[in-house]
Formats: C-alpha cells, structure tokens, sequence
C-alpha cells in the first residue's frame, strides 16, 4: 500500500491558522531579550535567563496581530536603510573620505588614516537611532500608540534626501 503525503500543506495549514503571526513575535522579543540578557551577565544563571526571556516573549502574543504587519512594513524600510549605508561606506572608500591622524613615534610622524565612520562613531550611532525611527513611524508604528498619520513612505524621501545632500556635497568640493 502506498500512501501519498501532499507537499506543503503543512506549511500551509500553519499560515492559514495564524500560526506564524503568533510565532515569529514571541521568537524575536525571546531571542533579543535572551541576548540582552545574556550578554550583561543578568542574573548568574543562564535558565534563569532562559525563564525571564519566555515569559516577557508570551507578553507580546495579545499584540501580535498588528506588531506583525508593523514588521512586516519595516522590512522594506530597513532594506532601503541597509542599502542607503552600503552605498554611503562605498561613496566614503572611493573618494577616500576620512580623516588622517598623526602619531609621534620615535621614527618620526607617522600618518595613520581612519575611516570618517570611526572617527564619528557617535555621531553614526544616533544617525542610525534616528533612521530607525522613521522607519518604524513609516511603517505605521504610531498606529500602535493610536496616533494617525498620513500614509508616505518616509524611509524612501529620506534615502532620497541624503543622495541628494551626498550629491551637493560632491558637486560643491569639486568648484574648490
């Protein structure tokens, strides 16, 4: 007797049951608050971690309807971040933007050149603080909070604001 086992219905049966949209919430609060957590040493014991990391991830379940689509929302968001910083970095490298420190040694001055994105590690940090912030208002994350936005895609003009803000600055240090 041969018995035949439908391909992907599995998967399917899960995504129509709501499965994933309970799950992958409950996955991402327990995972970063496992590694916060974790890597602060707080408290001794790593079950104890463990226990604290699966109780705060059951909170997020009554919210995980909405705080689905906000993620969902924020991918897109993130994607163009990503790429926007990626495109920066090579903009950085390929005009050798940086600064160039000197060092005394006993040899003499040596010059040492360091990336613009370590010397303003900072200034970098709070950028990124700042992007996410619009993207998680972009993506609808103050309908959370019940205040109402106009619907625009934010991340988009803002990735468009800096391409043209990197392009003035490159146009303007060519007239010097």
């Amino acid at each position: 007797m041969v018995y035949e086992i439908p391909v992907g219905t599995g998967l399917e049966d899960l995504a129509q049951n709501s499965f994933f949209i309970a799950l992958l919430p409950w996955l991402l609060t327990f995972a970063i608050v496992y590694g916060i957590l974790q890597h602060y040493k707080i408290p001794k014991s790593p079950s104890s971690r463990a226990i604290i990391s699966i109780v705060l991830a059951f909170f997020t379940i009554p919210a995980a309807g909405p705080l689905i689509t906000i993620i969902g929302s924020m991918g897109v968001g993130l994607v163009i971040f990503f790429v926007a910083i990626l495109f920066l970095l090579i903009l950085f490298e390929l005009t050798g933007t940086g600064s160039i420190e000197g060092k005394v040694t006993p040899k003499g001055i040596e010059a040492q050149k360091i990336s613009i994105v370590h010397k303003y590690s900072s200034v970098f940090a709070i950028s990124v603080i700042i992007i996410a912030i619009i993207i998680f208002i972009g993506a609808g994350g103050l309908n959370l909070l019940g205040i109402t936005i106009p619907s625009m895609n934010y991340p988009a003009i803002f990735f468009f604001a800096i391409m043209t803000i990197v392009i003035i600055w490159m146009v303007m240090g060519e007239k010097k």
